[in-house]
C-alpha cells in the first residue's frame, strides 16, 4: 500500500512523535498564501525514497530529459519553482521554530479563553501528537445556542473574519454518487476556523473570542 502524506498545512506537526511528512512513501506540502510558510503559491514533497524523488523531479521539469537536450522521457509539468520563491522559502523555514512558537501560543489563549464556553468544542490535546495549528478551529454543538454559520455572520458585522470548514469531498458534483459520510458532513456544518495570523495580538485574541462569548445562547 502506497501512502501519500496531505501534509500541506502541518508544517513541523508530530504524528507519534515522527515529523509529518516523512510518514508515508511521500508527503506533500502546500506554500499558498495563507499556509504556515508561503512561498506565495506551490509547494513542496518530501520522501526517502531516491527513485520517486527523481522521477518527481522530471515531472516537474517538463518530465525533460537530464542527460539528452530537449528530449522528453515522460508527459511532464511545469512545476519549477522560482530562485525568489525559493529564496523566501527557505528564510521562512529558518525561522520555523519562532513561527510555531507562536502560532502555537496564540492558540494556547484562544483555548485559555473559550475553554468554558458552553457548547465550544475545542481541538483536543493528544499524547505523541504536536498540533501547530495552521488555523484555530472550533465545534460548536447544541449548547452553544447558535450554528456555526450564524456565529459567521455575528464575527463579520464585528470586522471579525472567520471561516467555515471545508465542504466533504463526497458532497461535490464529481463524486456525490460515491456514498454518504455523515461525520465529515456533521463536521462540516459545525466547525468555524477563527483568525489565526501569527501577527495577531493578545488584544485581539480578547477580542474576538470575547465576541464569541457574547454571542452564545
Amino acid at each position: 500500500l502506497t501512502v501519500i502524506e496531505d501534509a500541506a498545512q502541518a508544517h513541523g506537526a508530530l504524528y507519534n512523535d515522527r515529523q509529518v511528512g516523512s510518514i508515508g512513501d511521500a508527503g506533500a506540502f502546500s506554500f499558498f498564501g495563507n499556509k504556515i510558510i508561503t512561498t506565495g503559491e506551490g509547494g513542496m514533497i518530501t520522501t526517502d525514497d531516491a527513485e520517486l524523488a527523481h522521477k518527481a523531479r522530471l515531472l516537474r521539469n517538463h518530465g525533460m530529459s537530464e542527460t539528452r537536450t530537449y528530449w522528453h522521457d515522460h508527459l511532464g509539468f511545469n512545476y519549477r519553482m522560482t530562485n525568489l520563491q525559493a529564496a523566501i522559502g527557505v528564510a521562512q523555514l529558518e525561522r520555523i521554530d519562532e513561527i510555531l512558537k507562536t502560532k502555537i501560543a496564540l492558540a494556547q489563549r484562544y483555548k485559555n479563553l473559550l475553554k468554558d464556553v458552553p457548547g465550544v468544542i475545542q481541538p483536543p490535546d493528544v499524547p505523541g501528537i504536536k498540533n501547530v495549528y495552521w488555523m484555530y478551529s472550533i465545534r460548536l454543538d447544541e449548547k452553544f445556542g447558535m450554528t456555526a454559520e450564524a456565529l459567521q455572520k455575528v464575527l463579520r458585522e464585528n470586522e471579525i473574519d472567520s471561516r467555515p470548514f471545508f465542504i466533504p469531498v463526497h458532497e461535490l458534483p464529481m463524486y456525490e454518487e460515491k456514498g454518504g459520510y455523515p461525520v465529515s458532513t456533521e463536521l462540516s456544518k459545525t466547525g468555524l476556523s477563527l483568525p489565526s495570523s501569527p501577527k495577531l495580538t493578545h488584544e485581539d485574541i480578547d477580542r474576538i473570542t470575547s465576541v464569541v462569548r457574547k454571542a452564545t445562547g
